[in-house]
């Protein structure tokens, strides 16, 4: 009996330190860019580390800067973005490490870098208003939290990435080992933009309970919470209803 317990121990501390070790690649899926949509025409230096995406429709006086999630594509959103949202120039910069951009992403590393392109789109534009999904979600609370935006969107969004890892991996002690928590709750106080959430009724990645969470920081800075009946978490796009929602935030 002592020597399986002493068996159920080590194979726990084990996993326990696996799952320290690989967290980022857990968490972190990057895809290489396509040019099926475009070729890239968008370019930012950070800290001497040159970003390369999308711009599309240049020249209007209203900006989007889109964030997207910790496996997309971001280039497959250009078609929608076009056709729905014609009267914004919006900015598609993959992370560091993602599309054909160098570096290695981490929390602290994206939150910089997303801060540092938002004052160049801003200083281009009468406005700027931001979307992400998913893991963008996370980085787009956390600019809207530190600078001037006129509307947040946010796409599957969660309380913090901390909470959605103890869902998962109940059986350890997640908040002593995790070091990507993206707490997006605890922004939200300094959130001043028209906000608008869109929640996937199938959603099989994010738990709906972590989206409530979020929700019930939010006070009069919250216009719409939208849910896609039947969309999962990366079917969420497909559908009329949150093309429509979009239009309707985005007007």
């Amino acid at each position: 009996m002592k020597c399986l317990l002493v068996t159920l121990v080590v194979f726990y501390a084990l996993f326990a330190l696996t799952f320290c070790s690989l967290q980022r690649q857990l968490l972190y899926f990057p895809q290489r860019a396509s040019d099926v949509y475009g070729e890239m025409n968008a370019s930012f230096v950070v800290d001497g580390v040159q970003l390369l995406g999308w711009v599309l429709n240049e020249g209007q006086p209203k900006a989007l800067i889109y964030y997207g999630g910790n496996a997309e594509s971001i280039e497959a959103n250009i078609p929608l973005f076009k056709a729905v949202i014609p009267n914004y120039t919006i900015y598609l910069i993959p992370y560091r490490g993602y599309g054909n951009n160098v570096g290695t992403p981490t929390e602290k590393v994206l939150y910089r870098d997303a801060v540092q392109i938002f004052q160049s789109v801003k200083s281009k534009h009468d406005s700027v208003s931001l979307m992400g999904r998913s893991l963008g979600s996370g980085i787009a609370t956390y600019v809207a939290a530190n600078r001037q935006v006129d509307k947040l969107i946010l796409v599957t969004p969660f309380d913090s990435i901390e909470n959605v890892a103890k869902d998962i991996y109940w059986m350890f002690p997640v908040s002593w080992l995790i070091k990507e928590r993206y707490r997006s709750a605890d922004w939200v106080k300094d959130i001043s933009a028209q906000t608008y959430i869109f929640i996937a009724g199938e959603d099989r990645v994010i738990p709906r309970r972590r989206t409530e969470q979020l929700i019930a920081e939010f006070g009069d800075q919250l216009v719409e919470v939208v849910v896609i009946m039947g969309a999962g978490h990366n079917t969420i796009s497909q559908f009329p209803a949150y093309v429509s929602g979009l239009k309707r935030a985005l007007d």
